[in-house]
């Protein structure tokens, strides 16, 4: 793997490449930004290592050229500056669209910079294809109806583990859209346009009796609660709180109903939300707030309205051991939670160290792919009962 570094301290030049070189890496080491430019343009790195402290200028000006001219290289920020400083420029990288693969602090270099570097051939992510030779474009307003129509919207499932025995508890309810020649797409992909064009609640009724139909197959699974998301468009519909009542009835004797609203949810009308949440709370329902702490309502939202469990967006457990700030927001969501009696679940947890880090924080409940992605219901049964 080839390096180049900058760093304005001569004395780290020894060092790192003495070390790296061990590592069976190349080194290529420069002490101003000039020389870093004139550097990458004569062959490009597999990975930059910067500092931000360079004399007179600074690293945050290099991270502007490098998301203009290099925006596939990757970084590794040397650490001679506090974690507050680092965690800011490491946002400002990833604002840029830049990869920043860690933070290696000089005086523990031998035994940080193996770690960071572990992290540099990440596995890719499979791109979505958009479907070709379909009568209807499924992403169209018109192929979302047809889908509809035609019965495609499907539940899949993703487990939510005890944070105390490592055992399924509950699961989140995920809408997908199944294409005609077999794929799949994401909420993400369709439940925008579904609120756009105002047919979010026909979803939102379509996938709620699919999962009703589904009933006799989870009931055996002895899960405690099914979580379902209710989104911003949702809030605002007077139907939301029948079908979360019919949902509840229907699983009356098998699993509870726990309704997620995001934080987005919350903003647009708090005299709404209170009249809904306290419907769904009357009706039978639990709720959560979901993707806690990226919205600015949050806090309001908890004094104001009858939630029962707070999920920590899964951005926060992606950064704990990234940032220092990250891993105590955590800690500080954890400690306010609990006093006021709430349930809290951590999303996105992918590896074993989060987890483990999550356990001795204290967090009830977890969720990610370290345990299990979205998947049907026959494959949700045999991964999560026969095990």
């Amino acid at each position: 793997m080839i390096l180049s570094c900058l760093d304005d301290d001569p004395r780290m030049e020894r060092t790192l490449r003495r070390f790296a070189g061990s590592l069976g890496h190349e080194v290529r080491f420069q002490t101003t930004s000039h020389a870093l430019r004139e550097d990458l343009d004569r062959q490009v790195p597999d990975v930059i290592v910067l500092d931000l402290g360079l004399g007179a200028e600074t690293g945050v000006d290099v991270l502007g050229w490098l998301a203009e001219h290099h925006p596939a290289v990757p970084l590794v920020f040397l650490s001679g500056h506090g974690d507050e400083l680092l965690d800011t420029a490491r946002r400002i990288a990833q604002g840029n669209g830049l990869t920043v693969y860690g933070v290696v602090n000089k005086a523990n270099l031998v035994r940080e910079l193996p770690d960071v570097l572990s992290r540099s051939s990440p596995p890719e992510r499979p791109k979505k294809a958009r479907p070709q030779g379909q009568a209807q474009d499924p992403l169209s307003l018109e192929g979302l109806r047809e889908s509809l129509r035609a019965g495609r919207i499907k539940p899949y499932f993703q487990p939510i583990l005890s944070a105390r025995t490592l055992q399924p508890v509950g699961a989140e309810v995920l809408a997908r859209l199944s294409l005609p020649e077999g794929g799949i797409l994401g909420a993400g992909a369709f439940i925008p346009l579904a609120e756009q064009s105002g047919l979010i609640m026909d979803l939102t009724r379509v996938l709620s009796e699919r999962l009703i139909e589904l009933e006799p197959q989870l009931k055996p699974l002895g899960l405690d609660f099914l979580s379902v998301n209710l989104s911003a468009a949702n809030v605002e519909a007077v139907g939301a709180a029948a079908i979360v009542k019919r949902l509840v009835h229907a699983f009356a004797g098998s699993s509870r109903i726990m309704i997620e609203l995001t934080e987005t949810a919350v903003l647009p009308d708090i005299q709404q939300m209170r009249a809904l949440t306290t419907q769904l709370r009357l009706g039978g329902a639990s709720l959560a707030i979901d993707d806690f702490g990226i919205g600015y309502s949050s806090i309001r939202a908890l004094a104001e309205l009858p939630y029962d469990a707070l999920k920590i967006d899964l951005s926060f457990v992606a950064e704990m051991f990234d940032s220092e700030k990250s891993a105590n927001l955590i800690a500080s969501m954890l400690h306010m939670a609990h006093s006021l009696n709430l349930q809290v679940v951590a999303e996105g947890v992918e590896t074993e160290a989060q987890r483990d880090r999550l356990i001795e924080m204290g967090v009830d409940r977890l969720q990610g792919y370290l345990f299990g992605r979205p998947v049907p219901i026959e494959q949700f049964a045999s991964q999560f009962v026969s095990s």
